[in-house]
């Protein structure tokens, strides 16, 4: 990024002027034909697209018809806020913006979810940074809620189930979006909720390069939870509670904290508690108030992770083939939950891994243990040389049968998950791998002899190393002081193996320990 910046300084305001601005009718890389603007803000501009045939670039099974309308959104080099700046601080600037850009291209491409805009490609036309995605026909939360509220308790809890399980798959990675709110929510023609703009989502691991000032805020006036405020480093918890005066303004037809005039906006979100939605609508179930309050607490720790949220939703929001609500809203975001068969399928970018059959005549059904261990000692290599890849992925895909047919006593199962799971916390897959890390803690680990103790602390220590990604700090500590005394009761060899990831894990929650310190402590 710095040589990014040195490359931009001298570049004068003349030359942004010049630089490629979209048109109808552009082709972009030979793929893209620019057909109208859908808007523009203080970062990017958006057009719809047409592609007039497929790309040899085009995401694996991914299946690219010619003529299918696409999204483009092109980094803006032309804002008056970037004409403001002297040309040293617009040169970083756009360093960081380009920075930024790059890393939404990424996240998108990793992040599959139908409510999450899929990437289709992404380049440079013209020296202007590009991404194409899928079109979102509909409208935005903020449209829809200026055109229907009052909602229907119905819609609301519709509306929230669907976000909560896009941004269920964004903190598995772990991907904090940062500014939700209702522009940056679409519903489409077929009342699926679709989160948009990930320009300022931030992955939550210690090596993810920051691309924010010190004194910069991102985000949205309104919706920014307390942390964001205070300029301290975000959390998986920071979404939930952006997440939650969002679902205060579906219930109740207005923010928790209404903007106003400014009337001590941030004071109220760093300070004052929120009335429950149930005093401002009728109808709301007291375990719908109870939840929105818990979303919005002051202090991240103290807020549901998303999966909660959605586990509390889901039973009360609408099922399949229930009624219409009423009034009835067009769109109408109950549809996909109360006729989910009416959803075209969509097709996932990677295909599923291969499960490991018996290559034995007439048992194709079950599984070869010889053939499990194969792939498990395979899978060890890979991770032993910290490039997890196939043979990790299909013990992924395995983690579940093998319990199912061989029971939770049998070790080679906990071969298969603590092979699974190690891989997927070298991957950065830290959602996935914790859960499996938890399910060995849970159901996996029996007996109280020196060697499980050892097994057990070590998953204990993975599972908090795990859970440091989204910020849960308290746990971790717990987690590597247990190890300590663990450690110390067992006989030699052992005693070394935990103390070994004790040291590797305690050294990654030093540094986030001093990195909270340095932004005024843990509990934002």
């Amino acid at each position: 990024m710095v040589r990014e910046a040195k490359e931009l300084r001298g570049v004068d305001a003349d030359s942004y002027a010049e630089m490629y601005k979209p048109g109808t009718g552009d082709l972009i890389d030979g793929r893209y034909e620019l057909t109208e603007s859908l808007g523009k803000g203080g970062m990017a501009h958006v057009w719809r697209a047409r592609e007039v045939f497929p790309g040899h670039e085009a995401p694996e099974n991914h299946e690219v018809a010619a003529g299918r309308e696409v999204a483009v959104k092109f980094l803006r080099h032309d804002s008056e806020a970037l004409y403001a700046l002297d040309p040293d601080e617009r040169a970083a600037e756009l360093a960081v913006r380009n920075a930024r850009f790059r890393r939404e291209a990424t996240l998108l491409g990793t992040l599959d979810h139908p409510g999450i805009t899929e990437l289709y490609g992404s380049g440079s036309h013209r020296g202007v940074p590009y991404i194409a995605m899928r079109l979102v026909t509909g409208v935005s939360l903020r449209t829809f809620l200026d055109e229907h509220t009052p909602l229907p308790v119905m819609s609301a809890i519709a509306i929230a189930v669907q976000m909560a399980g896009a941004l269920a798959c964004a903190h598995t990675l772990p991907v904090v979006h940062r500014d939700l709110k209702p522009p940056n929510i679409m519903i489409d023609d077929e009342g699926a909720v679709v989160l948009i703009d990930f320009g300022i989502a931030k992955p939550l691991r210690a090596d993810a390069t920051r691309y924010t000032a010190h004194g910069s805020t991102l985000g949205t006036r309104g919706y920014l939870a307390p942390e964001q405020l205070l300029e301290r480093e975000p959390t998986a918890r920071t979404d939930v509670y952006c997440f939650g005066c969002v679902f205060y303004e579906l219930l109740t037809g207005r923010p928790p904290f209404p903007l106003g005039a400014d009337s001590g906006l941030t004071e109220r979100h760093l300070y004052e508690d929120p009335l429950p939605p149930s005093v401002y609508a009728a109808g709301i179930p007291e375990a719908i108030d109870d939840l929105v309050i818990r979303m919005l607490a002051k202090q991240p720790g103290q807020r549901p992770p998303v999966d909660e949220v959605l586990a509390v939703l889901a039973p009360l929001g609408p099922q399949p083939d229930d009624p219409e609500p009423r009034p009835r809203t067009h769109p109408d975001p109950t549809t996909p939950l109360r006729r989910p068969a009416d959803r075209a399928p969509r097709t996932h970018r990677a295909p599923a891994a291969p499960p490991v059959t018996s290559p034995v005549a007439g048992e194709e059904e079950w599984l070869d243990a010889r053939a499990v261990e194969l792939l498990c000692t395979r899978a060890e290599s890979e991770i032993a040389a910290g490039k997890p890849g196939d043979a990790v992925g299909r013990l992924r895909e395995l983690a579940e049968r093998v319990r199912a047919e061989w029971g939770a006593r049998r070790p080679l199962v906990r071969r298969v998950w603590r092979g699974a799971a190690d891989g997927l916390r070298l991957a950065w897959d830290f959602g996935s791998a914790a859960r499996l890390y938890q399910g060995i803690d849970n159901t996996l680990l029996h007996g109280d002899g020196p060697a499980e103790r050892a097994e057990r602390a070590v998953v204990r220590l993975r599972l908090a190393e795990c859970r440091l990604a989204f910020g849960e700090l308290d746990a971790a500590v717990a987690a590597v002081d247990a190890a300590g005394r663990t450690a110390a009761g067992l006989p030699g060899e052992l005693a070394v193996q935990v103390e070994s990831v004790r040291r590797e894990v305690d050294v990654q929650l030093s540094a986030r320990l001093a990195d909270a310190d340095d932004q005024g402590g843990p509990g934002a």
